[in-house]
């Protein structure tokens, strides 16, 4: 049987690694192989067993503190992703109410509010919520605004007609994206990217060392600077808020009328894999509802 183990991931079950038995000969090749394989045997079973002995040893106490810390933090990522859309902040919770509503639905007990009244809370929240998001796309959009008229000054920054700014970090070849024929693939792009605020708030990043694949269908500042950067050029870009996402909030970080800053470095340039057949990504529609009563936040007009 093998170890149960809480990974980044979920919960993962680590095999034992099957056992291979070298055939007996004479020959020194083999005798050596034969002797390699069975040390390895000897690794791995010592692996297993110190891996085995290091689980049965630990406390029962500090697994039950730090799994509970993993969980926790897994499931605030969660909701953050969920909420943070909203404009849900930590601060907007009283952390104590909140641990007894999530134990009573993780023990599925009753609610101790009656439904009519916790609909009533949530509809409040989302009037809140909206009527902050709108202060907040107002300034947004004026700070960006302020921050890309000083940009354009600066000595290296072009700024191009559509709105969108850029400064060479390295200028790349002579390879550039040129639009597909009729009947030929669509391209894709393999990029390493980072992405910020104006007030220096990551948000987004392609993992380091290994590009990403992109093809045009990004907001239109970055998708501009793709059809016109050559491969092996990294630019930094600088988005106005009508080229990214707009009046929307995207997530947590970015929101309404956010201007971007992005650190794009485009790899190669080279046909997109074809299309899975439609019938694959068919999804029963039953499966994707979620009762809108169960948000209740109104969204930003």
């Amino acid at each position: 049987m093998g170890l149960i183990a809480l990974t980044s991931a979920g919960f993962a079950i680590a095999q034992d690694a099957p056992k291979e038995e070298a055939p007996a000969t004479e020959t020194t090749e083999t005798t050596e192989t034969t002797e390699t394989t069975e040390t390895t045997e000897t690794t791995e079973t010592t692996e297993t067993t110190e891996t085995t002995e290091t689980t049965e040893k630990a406390d029962p106490a500090a697994i039950k503190t730090d799994s509970s810390y993993a969980l926790g933090y897994r499931t605030g990522g969660r909701f953050t992703e969920e909420f943070g859309r909203y404009g849900v902040k930590l601060e907007d919770l009283e952390i104590e109410t909140f641990v007894e509503g999530f134990s009573a639905a993780v023990k599925g007990d009753r609610p101790e509010l009656e439904e009519e009244r916790l609909q009533v809370a949530m509809v409040a929240l989302g009037e809140i919520l909206q009527k902050r998001e709108e202060e907040s796309s107002q300034a947004n959009l004026e700070a960006g605004k302020k921050f890309l008229e000083d940009n354009a000054k600066r000595e290296g920054v072009v700024a191009l007609e559509s709105g969108l700014q850029y400064e060479v970090l390295k200028k790349g070849g002579e390879e550039k994206y040129a639009a597909p024929k009729e009947g030929e693939p669509q391209k894709q792009f393999m990029v390493n990217y980072k992405g910020s605020l104006i007030d220096g708030t990551a948000f987004d990043a392609s993992p380091e060392g290994a590009p990403v694949a992109m093809t045009l269908e990004v907001v239109e500042g970055f998708r501009e600077a793709l059809t016109m950067m050559p491969v092996g050029a990294n630019w930094k870009l600088f988005i106005p808020s009508e080229l990214a996402y707009g009046p929307e909030r995207r997530s947590a970080e970015i929101a309404p009328n956010s201007a971007l800053i992005f650190e794009l470095e485009l790899v190669e340039i080279k046909d997109a894999p074809p299309a899975p057949p439609a019938a694959e990504l068919q999804i029963p529609a039953a499966e994707l509802q979620i009762p809108a009563a169960e948000l209740q936040i109104p969204a930003a007009e």
